[in-house]
């Protein structure tokens, strides 16, 4: 069979039409699409879900929503070059700006001017003059445009794009209803930064591109493949060929993306100014005056004002004051921070998504958060500022967040934790942004209260310079309340011992031990002898540091409810004990520390208790139990985002590896790359050597790198330094077993679990593990945990032999044979 076209271009409406000679023809193309000069980058996986969408059976009403500037037009446009063809009447691209819309009609137009751009005509009625209209109306005698378009799709297979570019999508709804039932398959695609609001309608949300982290930024091949990155280098080399990203630009190109919101629009016209700028200056530029990149002729939701979105005037107000959020939020905080009633907001804020103002988040939990483009926040907060209502809304923020970490800062030391946890690390941006403002008021009172609720939080992420920082603002401010500043002092005692300085605590533990003492507060007195006691630790003044801990534990009442207090004296005194050369006395009173946190539901204190176990039970010989014990622990420590313990933890699994398995160059290589990942995360963190075993002292080292060889230990310690906390937990949890006690499975592959088949084999396709972990709709560290199950199930040291084992029916005898060789498998 033989397919003809009619393809054509009449101004901004594009044409994919069959000419019928036969029953059996069947339409294609090769139209230009008007983006075809310049390459997609990051949208595959939105536009190969549009494609099946687009491709139901019954037709559908598909609308591509989003900010102005993140790429819609481009990705539609690409929808309708690659599946107008498969549509047996093929399709047509309209521009809605570019239509001659009529006001007056009750659907503005719509009707009419679609119908014009298909070349409906009617024939003209008996008494009409001939050149009439040739779309009639009452007065011109010819037939409805709705009838036309009914007729003229009745029964037929077609795709219709219609592009509301700036417009909003009046009479579309009215539209569908008219003729999406005529049609044998109506596939209709709105694009738009609103919705249609009609039944049946698939809303499909276009994100701005990914913009790099931290952690991205500290890799120059890892930013490298940042869709965000990678458009902006990709459009710069277009313009300015020898441009490349480089470890001088990496930080610079990094914040560029970050500040315009990874918005391809954005980033296209920035890519124009490096032609004859630099990263650095067009950075300070825009730092300057945000506005800067504006397309001549064109308005991005950057330049337009929240009045121009076609919210209701009271959505508007509210989207101007959530610009006081620095990140993202929820319903409760938004109705929280403007004490409004939570079905108010919630209905708030749904328009706003439905109008593009603000951006959505899915949760593991299934909720949803909210975020606003940064330059939209910036612009909403001007406006605030011109009104004289910054102040007032930005103090209304820090009110609610002083509020609501008090409430939930108990919950560390029980089972909410890891809620509590996460919750946090939705606030932390807005935090500081609450602790700036109150610095700028001078409300020192403020400040404590607000800086001490978070640095539990602060120590536990390794944030020790936040809470030194901020604490010490207090103070300098001044505190008039007497419990509120001895509150402070603590913290910034506690703190400061886990800076390069720990000495530097003692003056402020003194003085809060004083007051303490002075009120007879007991509970204080204990809190700042736990504190002192960990500074002797570290100080090596062993005997001070048990006799301040004996008095805390001879204080406590062991009928009253301090359980958890208890717990943490012990904690300390078993580290201390080890310290001395007591091992049996150490073990019993981690043993006991762990039942207690256990009993109040504290896991992580109940972890971090275990790798002190761990360490002691491995000195005894006992290495099965030390292993599983350790292993459990940082898991959890893990999970619950602990980095100083994550540190130890490391370093602790380094010190078993080396027990149980020290008699081949591989173990020594591991234990040396996990040693190199506790100290390069220990110097990020803020942590110091106290609680740990000997596995961090020159003893342990010393053997490390004899057995190595100096430059060997190097390149591994170096090889640990680089990886990410996720990386090293997966080296260190990915344990060595020796080969003789692998079975001789003749099936491993058919020893896999759905869900572990599942993640080998998008292994195979090269994704990494957040790839997996998004692919499946899982946490990452879960994908982390099934990859350590399918490398130990298969007996593969490597994703690489993963691949090839899925790829490649194992031999019965291969993975023997393979072991034997490696000397190592990995479970």
């Amino acid at each position: 069979m033989r397919a003809q076209n009619n393809e054509g271009t009449k101004g901004t409406i594009r044409v994919v039409e069959p000419v019928r000679g036969g029953a059996d023809l069947a339409p294609s193309t090769h139209q230009r699409a008007r983006y075809a000069l310049t390459s997609r980058v990051g949208r595959d996986t939105e536009l190969a879900d549009l494609k099946a969408r687009a491709a139901a059976p019954n037709g559908q009403v598909l609308t591509l929503t989003g900010p102005v500037g993140v790429g819609k037009s481009r990705l539609a446009d690409a929808l309708f070059e690659q599946i107008a063809g498969e549509f047996a009447d093929g399709g047509r691209y309209l521009e809605l700006d570019t239509l001659r819309l009529e006001t007056g009609d009750p659907d503005g137009g719509l009707a009419r001017a679609v119908a014009e751009a298909l070349e409906l005509t009617t024939p003209p009625a008996p008494d009409s003059d001939a050149d009439g209209p040739s779309v009639g109306d009452a007065t011109g005698g010819g037939r409805a445009p709705l009838d036309l378009l009914r007729d003229h799709l009745g029964g037929r297979d077609f795709l219709l794009v219609l592009d509301c570019g700036s417009r909003p999508p009046h009479g579309i709804a009215e539209l569908w209803e008219a003729v999406g039932s005529a049609a044998r398959r109506l596939c209709l695609v709105t694009v738009g930064t609103q919705v249609l609001g009609m039944y049946g309608e698939h809303r499909v949300p276009l994100f701005p591109l990914a913009v790099p982290t931290a952690h991205d930024t500290a890799d120059l091949t890892r930013l490298g493949q940042v869709d965000s990155v990678r458009l902006l280098v990709d459009r710069t080399k277009a313009v300015r060929p020898g441009f490349r990203l480089t470890q001088e630009n990496r930080e610079t190109v990094a914040r560029l993306c970050q500040m315009l919101d990874g918005l391809p629009l954005s980033i296209e016209l920035a890519a124009s100014r490096l032609k004859v700028s630099s990263p650095r200056a067009l950075l300070d530029e825009l730092s300057r005056s945000p506005g800067t990149l504006t397309e001549p002729g064109t308005a991005t939701d950057a330049a337009a004002g929240p009045d121009t979105l076609g919210l209701a005037p009271q959505a508007v107000e509210l989207l101007v004051r959530l610009g006081v959020f620095t990140e993202s939020f929820g319903v409760a905080e938004a109705a929280g921070v403007f004490e409004l009633p939570l079905d108010v907001t919630r209905q708030a804020l749904e328009e706003m998504v439905d109008h593009s103002a603000l951006l959505t988040e899915e949760q593991r939990d299934g909720s949803i958060r909210f975020w606003m483009l940064r330059r939209s926040r910036a612009r909403a907060l001007e406006h605030l500022g011109r009104q004289d209502a910054l102040g007032p809304v930005r103090a209304d923020h820090a009110v609610y967040f002083i509020r609501q970490l008090h409430g939930i800062r108990s919950e560390l030391e029980g089972p909410g934790q890891t809620a509590a946890l996460e919750q946090f690390d939705h606030w932390h941006q807005d935090v500081l942004a609450a602790l700036e403002f109150l610095v700028e008021a001078g409300n020192g009172e403020a400040v404590a209260t607000l800086a001490t609720a978070a640095q539990p939080y602060w120590l536990l992420r390794g944030e020790v310079e936040s809470a030194g920082h901020w604490l010490s603002a207090a103070l300098r401010l001044g505190i008039d309340r007497h419990r509120v500043r001895l509150a402070a002092l603590e913290a910034l005692g506690e703190a400061l011992l886990l800076t390069d300085d720990p000495a530097a605590a003692k003056p402020w533990l003194d003085e809060a031990l004083a007051a303490y003492t002075e009120l007879a507060d007991g509970p204080g007195v204990a809190t700042v002898r736990q504190h002192l006691a960990r500074l002797a630790q570290i100080e090596g003044n062993l005997p001070a540091a048990e006799n301040l801990l004996t008095l805390v534990l001879a204080d406590l009442d062991p009928r009253g409810g301090g359980q958890w207090c208890r717990g943490a004296v012990l904690a300390r005194l078993a580290e201390v004990r080890r310290d001395r050369g007591d091992t049996t006395s150490a073990a019993r009173h981690a043993t006991e520390a762990v039942r207690l946190f256990e009993r109040a539901e504290d896991a992580r204190s109940a972890a971090r208790a275990k790798l002190t176990l761990a360490g002691l039970t491995g000195g005894q010989g006992d290495y099965d139990r030390a292993e599983q014990l350790a292993c459990r622990a940082l898991l959890l420590l893990h999970d619950r985002g602990d980095l100083p313990e994550v540190a130890r933890g490391l370093a602790v699994l380094a010190e078993l590896l080396t027990y149980k398995y020290g008699r081949t160059a591989a173990v020594w290589e591991r234990a040396a790359l996990l040693l190199g990942a506790s100290d390069a995360l220990r110097q990020r963190v803020g942590d110091t050597l106290a609680g740990q075993p000997n596995a961090v002292s020159g003893t342990l080292l010393g053997q490390v790198t004899e057995r190595m060889g100096r430059s060997a230990f190097d390149t591994a310690w170096q090889q640990g330094g680089l990886c990410t906390p996720d990386e090293a937990v997966a080296q260190a949890l990915a344990l060595i077993e020796r080969t003789d006690h692998q079975p001789r499975t003749t099936d491993l592959v058919g020893s896999l679990t759905r869900r572990e088949h599942e993640v080998a084999m998008l292994v195979t396709e090269g994704l990494t593990n957040r790839e997996v972990a998004r692919r499946l709709g899982i946490a990452e560290w879960t994908a982390v945990n099934h990859m350590r199950k399918v490398m130990q199930k298969l007996g593969c040291t490597s994703r690489v032999q993963v691949a090839g084992r899925m790829l490649r029916p194992l031999d019965p005898h291969a993975g023997v044979q393979g072991a034997a060789a490696g000397g190592l498998v990995r479970r």
